[in-house]
């Protein structure tokens, strides 16, 4: 029977038809939920089997306006029967940049689409390679900037192991992990030390040609972790002593999540020489971008006819999806509304440090939301074996969250009815203290 003619298909023939095709390696969430999506509606999620979730997941923190927003579905749609492909001007790409421009210091007013974060990622190393005539590149323990081969040497972590050789001169440093202190310090008295360490490495491991720093002022992959107030800032302070660029990689961060449009802006003296965008840049269409400034790269390679140019990178569609991405965050107050529910989440989060003896570290920043499980007493992860159980336990209570794991992360929409994220919050907790044969070693 070909593939135009196969029957309706159940959930477990759907799920049994991809993985008869599908190479290995896809995401973990798919495997593990089982999950067949049929429809979802701002923050719920609908499987084939009629079951509902609240999604705290949103492809990875992809759609901050939420599923299937009327206004989005009109303008991508009228795009889509016009004209979806190619690199041509069109309306909606000018439109795209003037709005994006707008929202964006003068110092940062120019932009170039591309279609990932990875790729991305890759253009703004390339860009301050060119801009700075230098190649080394710094970037941070725990940092995660995407997987492709130059994207995955910038990670400082085992994700990479076993993928290598990667380009030449990247360099890890430590990052201000404060519930997980690289120097076991406290960071009241710590005076930003990790900092000072940062410094040092570069002195003894690199040969002095550093090109750009690049770092997550929120990191997603790696837990949704937090940095302390004035750490961005003392970054920015490094990368100008050895003259190079600072890159900030906004590509979870970016579009509300954490409260404001883009996380550098809760520091107003962190100057970025370059931002990268991706993932709910476009609401689930491809679309990432690099923003800088023309002067950087006048007349250098990157410079060039077509040197930066991406297949996919603003196309009529992707350029029409950022366009109502961003108006509707824009018109609809999201950012504004993310910082708000944000701390009435930090309010419940702090309730669970106290009442949950596993719940090591829950910090959030607008709904970008991060929980460390630890074995009680300690601060040794939880085991895979109680984490994936916890995650199973949530599917069955209605709940789509990245808790499959000893670091959770929750990216609810950040258009969620109340009602639904205390829904979902409240799963958390039924899943919690269902949990009472976790007890403090200490105990």
């Amino acid at each position: 029977m070909s593939p135009t003619a196969m029957p309706a298909s159940s959930t477990h023939h759907t799920i049994a038809l991809e993985r008869s095709h599908r190479l290995p390696g896809g995401q973990s969430m798919t495997d593990l939920s089982g999950l067949v999506v049929d429809r979802a509606r701002n923050a719920e999620v609908w499987d084939k089997d009629g079951k509902r979730y609240i999604d705290f997941f949103t492809g990875v923190g992809v759609c901050n306006i939420g599923h299937a927003h009327p206004r989005f579905l009109a303008e991508v749609g009228e795009q889509l029967s016009a004209c979806a492909v190619g690199t041509f001007y069109t309306d909606a790409r000018s439109r795209y940049y003037e709005l994006l421009a707008a929202q964006l210091p003068e110092r940062l007013g120019k932009i170039h689409m591309f279609s990932t974060g990875s790729e991305a990622v890759e253009a703004a190393v390339k860009l301050a390679r060119a801009a700075t005539g230098k190649h080394e590149v710094v970037s941070f323990w725990g940092g995660f900037h995407g997987k492709t081969q130059g994207a995955l040497s910038l990670h400082g972590g085992p994700r990479k192991h076993r993928s290598g050789p990667f380009p030449p001169g990247s360099h890890q440093v430590p990052y201000a992990y404060c519930y997980r202190c690289p120097l076991q310090l406290e960071h009241s008295t710590c005076g930003q030390a990790c900092v000072d360490l940062a410094e040092q490495s570069i002195e003894n491991g690199s040969v002095g040609d550093i090109a750009a720093i690049i770092v997550e002022p929120v990191q997603g992959t790696n837990g949704n972790i937090i940095p302390p107030a004035g750490y961005l800032r003392a970054v920015r302070r490094l990368a100008d002593r050895h003259g190079a660029l600072l890159i900030l990689d906004e590509v979870i961060t970016g579009f509300g999540r954490t409260g404001a449009l883009f996380a550098f802006e809760h520091d107003p003296e962190v100057r970025p020489d370059v931002v990268v965008l991706g993932k709910a840049m476009a609401s689930g269409v491809p679309a990432s971008a690099v923003v800088s400034r023309s002067e950087l790269v006048e007349g250098t390679s990157f410079g060039q006819p077509s040197a930066a140019a991406s297949t996919f990178g603003g196309n009529p569609l992707a350029s029409a999806a950022a366009l109502a991405t961003l108006g509707i965050l824009l018109d609809e107050g999201l950012p504004g509304r993310a910082r708000a529910l944000g701390e009435k989440v930090a309010r419940r989060l702090a309730s669970w440090t106290e009442e949950f003896p596993f719940v090591g570290n829950a910090a959030n920043v607008g709904l970008m939301v991060g929980v460390e499980l630890v074995e009680p007493g300690t601060r040794r992860p939880l085991p895979k074996d109680v984490t994936r159980r916890i995650f199973q336990d949530l599917l069955a209570e209605g709940v789509l969250a990245m808790a499959y794991d000893s670091r959770i992360r929750i990216y609810p929409p950040l258009s969620i009815p109340e009602d639904h994220l205390d829904e979902g919050l409240a799963a958390f907790e039924s899943v919690f203290r269902s949990m009472r044969s976790l007890r403090s070693t200490q105990q």
